[in-house]
């Protein structure tokens, strides 16, 4: 946790050129990756820095984190990747299926003349 802060500036830096790095390599960015790209230990740090509501660094990671989410938004609609992308979404980004209406209450209303 002592790790120095970065500018916001070198934080797009960074970030940018991870996703460079993953097109060129042909790998798909995730969001281990890209805290070690940015020196992170751990994906809970990185989402940390993104908690944060001050700071340039906090809003470049929290752009990353939703490219990386795109990314992922696509994949879903990808043959080969289509299931991969919907188990990361819904463990790491927080989505899931909706089955049928919510339970609800009947209402049950008598008019009296």
């Amino acid at each position: 946790m002592g790790r120095k802060k970065l500018s916001g500036k070198r934080y797009s830096d960074l970030c940018e050129s991870y996703f460079l790095q993953c097109g060129r390599e042909g790998r798909h960015p995730s969001l281990p990756g890209l805290a070690l790209a940015l020196g992170m230990d751990s994906r809970e740090e990185l989402e940390r820095l993104a908690a944060e509501s001050r700071g340039g660094g906090a809003a470049a990671v929290r752009r990353a984190i939703t490219r990386v989410e795109e990314f992922n938004v696509q994949s879903a609609f990808q043959k080969d990747t289509a299931q991969s992308a919907k188990f990361i979404l819904q463990c790491g980004f927080g989505y899931g299926e909706k089955r049928g209406k919510k339970d609800r209450e009947d209402i049950k209303v008598e008019i009296e003349e």
